[in-house]
């Protein structure tokens, strides 16, 4: 296997790349889907933004979601990913407590412990 951030970066570069090509409202062809652009942004932004914890966390790495970002994506994620992407897709989302930060929402409605560490 090659280097997870050169990986993720490569598949940020192809959403990125296919994006762009198709920004002009056209529907754009995502394994057996059509989704239009700001669709595809969306879910791209979703991806990166979780991807890139996952490989900071995976390498010792603490990247903390900016706040502001984390509540747009978790927004972004809640219509995204639904209990028919659960357990196929994504794990089962994980409860947080109500007062903890935007990230760790985020984090936890696309099943993954915020506190990564204490969970591997």
């Amino acid at each position: 296997m090659g280097n997870p951030a050169l990986l993720v970066r490569d598949g940020a570069t192809e959403v990125l790349g296919r994006w762009a090509a198709m920004a002009g409202g056209d529907l754009v062809p995502v394994g057996d889907r059509h989704l239009t652009s700001p669709m595809v942004a969306a879910i791209g932004a979703i991806e990166l933004t979780a991807h890139g914890w996952d490989v900071a966390r995976a390498c010792g790495e603490h990247r903390p979601i900016p706040p502001l970002l984390a509540e747009e994506l978790l927004d972004l994620a809640q219509l995204f990913v639904t209990d028919q992407d659960r357990p196929g897709r994504f794990a089962p989302a994980v409860p947080v407590p109500a007062h903890a930060p935007p990230q760790d929402h985020f984090l936890a409605h696309l099943g993954r412990h915020p506190d990564w560490f204490a969970h591997n």
